[in-house]
Order: C-alpha cells, then sequence, then structure tokens
C-alpha cells in the first residue's frame, strides 16, 4: 500500500508541473479507487484552475448537425443503427445542404455541424460536398465542423481548400472496439495516420473525441487513444459516454461508471498540460448525467456541452467563474467564439 500512494503522489506531484503523463502512468491512474480517486480529483481541478484561471465555459445550445447521408449509413453499427442520424436535418444532396444553411443563416445561425452515415470503410462522404461546403462559406460565412470518420490526408486536403474549420474525429485506441461495436478492422495506426494527414493538410481545429465505454461498457483503451492524440497538438480534447441506445445490439449494456468518465477527463487534463478537455454533448441523461457533470466540474474540466444543472450548481460551490454561451455554438473548437464575434 505504501508503494502505491508514493507512487500515486509522485505521478501527480510531476503531472501538476506540466510535464505531462506518460501510457503507464495514465493506466496506473484509471485503477485509483477511495483516496487515491480523491488525489486524482484534487490534483487534476488544482492544475485546470492554472490552466482555465479559474473559468469553465458551458455551451447551452450546440450547433445543428446535419445528415449527408439523410437517414441512411451503410455501416449500421451496434451502438446506433442510424438512430442518431433521426436527429439531424438531412443533406442529402450539395444543393440540400446549401440551402439548409441559408436557413440556418437566417434564423442567425452561426455555425453547422456536417455528419451522417458512413460508408462502409467508416469514413463520412464529405468528399462528394467539396463545393456546397466553398459556397456556405463564400455565401454565409459560416463555422463549419465535421464528423469525418477516419479520412485520408487527400481528403482532408480538399476540406480544408474548401473552407471546412474543424475536423472533429473519433479516435479509438484498440482493434477490438471498432471490430466490437463498428464492424471494421481499424487500429491505432489508422487513427494515428488519419491524425497525421489532417495536421498535414493545415486544419486550423482538430478536436479529437474520445468515447468512454464504447467497447460494450468496458474502460480501459480510452487511456491509449489519449496517448496516441497527445502525439499531435489537438485544439480540444472532447470526451464522451457511451449511450445505451433502445432498439440496438447495446441497448442493455450499462454506461461507464461516472467515476470513470471523472478518471479519463482527469487523465487527458493532466496529459495535456496546454489543452482544453471538453465534456462534448453525447452522454447519457438522468441521474447518470447529473453525476457525469458533477464530477467533470469537481475534477476541472474547460467545458461542457449542454450542462445540467448539477454542472451549474458545482462549478457554483467550487468558486468558478462561469461563462455561459447561451447561442448555439461548439465546445470543440477552442477559437471558434472568437472567430464568430
Amino acid at each position: 500500500m505504501k508503494n502505491g500512494l508514493e507512487r500515486i503522489d509522485k505521478i501527480l506531484r510531476k503531472a501538476v508541473k506540466g510535464f505531462g503523463l506518460t501510457l503507464t502512468e495514465a493506466l496506473f491512474l484509471l485503477r485509483t479507487e477511495g483516496k487515491d480517486f480523491d488525489k486524482l480529483i484534487q490534483a487534476s481541478f488544482k492544475f485546470s484552475t492554472k490552466k482555465t484561471r479559474g473559468i469553465i465555459r458551458f455551451y447551452e445550445k450546440a450547433f445543428p448537425p446535419v445528415s449527408l447521408t439523410g437517414y441512411e449509413c451503410e455501416l449500421d453499427c451496434n451502438h446506433c443503427k442510424k438512430h442518431y442520424l433521426m436527429h439531424m436535418t438531412p443533406t442529402e444532396t450539395p444543393t440540400k445542404l446549401v440551402k439548409v444553411c441559408e436557413g440556418f443563416h437566417k434564423k442567425g445561425i452561426k455555425g453547422v455541424l456536417l455528419s451522417g452515415g458512413s460508408r462502409k470503410n467508416g469514413v463520412v462522404p464529405l468528399d462528394s460536398f467539396l463545393d456546397a461546403i466553398k459556397t456556405v462559406k463564400k455565401r454565409f460565412n459560416m463555422f463549419i465542423e465535421a464528423h469525418t470518420g477516419p479520412i485520408n490526408h487527400e481528403t482532408s486536403k480538399l476540406l480544408v481548400e474548401a473552407g471546412l474549420d474543424a475536423f472533429l474525429p473519433d479516435v479509438v485506441g484498440d482493434e477490438e472496439t471498432p471490430q466490437k461495436v463498428y464492424g471494421l478492422n481499424l487500429g491505432p495506426k489508422t487513427y494515428e495516420t488519419m491524425l497525421k494527414g489532417m495536421v498535414k493538410a493545415g486544419i486550423k481545429n482538430i478536436s479529437p473525441h474520445v468515447c468512454v465505454g464504447l467497447n460494450f461498457g468496458k474502460v480501459g483503451s480510452e487511456v491509449n487513444a489519449l496517448k496516441l492524440i497527445s502525439k499531435f497538438n489537438p485544439t480540444v480534447v472532447v470526451i464522451t459516454v457511451f449511450i445505451p441506445t433502445p432498439g440496438t445490439p447495446m441497448e442493455n449494456v450499462p454506461p461507464p461508471r461516472p467515476e470513470d468518465v471523472a478518471k479519463t477527463i482527469a487523465i487527458a487534463n493532466l496529459m495535456f498540460p496546454k489543452t482544453p478537455v471538453s465534456l462534448g454533448c453525447v452522454r447519457p441523461g438522468g441521474t447518470h448525467r447529473d453525476l457525469v457533470d458533477r464530477l467533470a466540474v469537481k475534477v476541472g474540466v474547460s467545458k461542457i456541452a449542454v450542462p445540467s444543472r448539477s454542472a451549474y450548481k458545482e462549478a457554483e460551490r467550487l468558486g468558478l467563474k462561469v461563462k455561459v454561451f447561451h447561442q448555439n455554438m461548439c465546445c470543440c473548437a477552442e477559437e471558434v467564439e472568437k472567430t464568430l464575434k
């Protein structure tokens, strides 16, 4: 026990000085419980207040998502089964995308999230909408961000040239999860190549998303994903949480413990000394959401999308300065609020 206590103290002392975490150290912190868990939370919060100057950002409404594939998806993953496409505005053609964005623009909405179903290789068909992206950018000067899937460098470059402002790629830290959930033979090397291509393409904002519990509720490889991401210079690291969705093969899989989500946020916070860590809008509702949000604030998250009341209460209790964005805005791109002023 003494050696364990000495080890966590040594790891945290180094991390709060801004030296980051090794993969071994991060995996050790992921296993903390009890008093060691409390130490991790306290160290992460203390470190975060230096990073954020005691400011936490709450985003009440996200940019509206559109589905470039309508309600269709060739991949049909086990955690989704097209369910989340139903919550997006269908824009199956370039002409429709421009028209829908024009409608958003007239309502005063300053940004849009390009998303949708995937091709069989897991890639969202953004390359079929390059001219439409150029038109939306030129006519409406909207902030355009996109869920991408594992796109290659050539596609990344074309999207940057078209005017895309931000890539929001999912990153998975093992080979087992994509196989079981997506039915794809992807691994860390695939995601590393994707990120290299994005950086080389010169995109302004890269905000990788790591979903806690995506591997049928099991937590562990998320730390591998974070370490992989740390090789690059992300704008924001976004943590999301697996949602058991009715009508899917994973509907009865319990979501990860709020404590495990908090550990992942803390590890990301300490691993990325200069990068904001955001709790994304994808996470379960109800009591689970309340607990996750409260712990996220307590552990020192930089931003929260669509925060619950418990997030506000915890921020007030901790004496944080809350900056609230009431308009449609995104937690994924660090400079987006400055860009859209």
